[in-house]
């Protein structure tokens, strides 16, 4: 008696199990990540970090530095026959004073790949974007571990995702006409002489019909670029001011451009839905470049954060359609990975009127 109600615990302990580790599975499809946004707690994942949610409701995971050995987060995931997938998660320092992050793939008996990352010194988060590549084998199970080099202070790690390398779908060339048939040609006739009249005079600019955005909307990332103090944008153009221009772009963003109204016109690279408490689909734009006012261009990239009650239906947010897109801007920052980029997150997303 004693053994078969063992027997039924076990079972019915590994159905739960089960179940639960299915329905985390799905929560973005193509990540082979589970519970990559942490949306779950740390669930599927080992190592030392722990959950915190920030002010705006958003979960991550937090990792304290230790000075006597490197502290980490790791999952194991499964190749699925890809040659190649590509590591993307965002991590930012809390008073973090190590040289960075170390982030590795690990194949057992075959050793381990491993890069190492600087984080931004002023707390802003920075995404990361690593290829990996297979090196041989039938073995797909593969280990992924995030790691804060030894230092001391905190590193907050999201939206954690491994996956075959994006593809933009780029525009097809248009498909060749026929050419018309030749028409009969017509006798020439000429209409009789009118008399000469005057040309109306164009209409004055207020006259001409628009469609404004309410007063203070952001309506595209250069506006939101242009609207920093010119002073600010010019240290980015010297290498010795670089740092310190993107420190007061991001403290005048943070004040000046975060939970403002935006309306952006973006063509899609990236639709997917995610398992978030908050968002259910997001889509990230092309990356642009934007004129920051001083004559260079930086690379421009923005992510829509969709909640359930405004998720596009089917077909109208597809990878390389256009569309128009309003919301609230949450992450809004500039960083610096060999290159200027403008980083913003709209948040509370929904489709608006071409």
């Amino acid at each position: 008696m004693a053994y078969s109600f063992a027997a039924r615990w076990f079972i019915s302990s590994t159905s739960l199990l089960l179940s639960a580790t299915l329905g985390f599975s799905a929560d973005v499809p193509g990540n082979l990540i589970v519970n990559g946004s942490f949306e779950a707690g740390m669930q599927i994942w080992k190592g030392d970090g722990k959950i915190v949610l920030l002010p705006e409701g958003n979960r991550v995971c937090e990792i304290e530095a230790s000075k006597s050995r490197m502290k980490d987060i790791k999952q194991e995931f499964h190749m699925k026959q890809l040659q190649q997938v590509e590591v993307i998660f965002r991590a930012r320092s809390l008073n973090y004073t190590g040289p960075g992050l170390r982030v590795s793939i690990h194949q057992t008996g075959s050793g381990s790949l491993i890069w190492n990352k600087q984080l931004p010194e002023d707390g802003s988060w920075r995404e990361f974007h690593i290829l990996y590549t297979r090196a041989g084998g039938n073995v797909d199970a593969r280990e992924l571990n995030i790691a804060t080099l030894i230092g001391t202070g905190k590193v907050q790690v999201d939206d954690v995702e491994v996956r075959e390398p994006s593809k933009v779908v780029e525009n097809q060339p248009p498909q060749p006409v026929a050419p018309s048939p030749a028409a009969t040609p017509m006798p020439e006739t000429r209409p009789p002489a009118s008399a000469p009249f005057a040309r109306p005079a164009a209409p004055p600019p207020s006259a001409i019909p628009t469609s404004p955005l309410p007063a203070g909307t952001f309506g595209s990332l250069a506006d939101v670029l242009k609207s920093v103090p010119p002073d600010s944008l010019k240290k980015l153009q010297d290498a010795s001011t670089v740092e310190a221009g993107i420190t007061e772009i991001n403290q005048y963003l943070a004040q000046n451009a975060k939970g403002k109204p935006a309306q952006f016109r973006v063509k899609i690279a990236v639709a997917e839905p995610v398992a978030e408490k908050r968002n259910k689909f997001r889509v990230r734009m092309v990356d642009a470049s934007v004129a920051n006012g001083t004559g260079d261009d930086i690379n421009g990239r923005l992510w829509a954060y969709f909640p359930e009650s405004s998720v596009p239906p089917d077909g109208k947010a597809t990878v390389g359609s256009e569309i128009v897109i309003s919301g609230v801007i949450g992450r809004c920052d500039i960083n610096n990975k060999g290159h200027l980029q403008l980083n913003i997150d709209l948040q509370g997303s929904k489709l608006a009127s071409p």
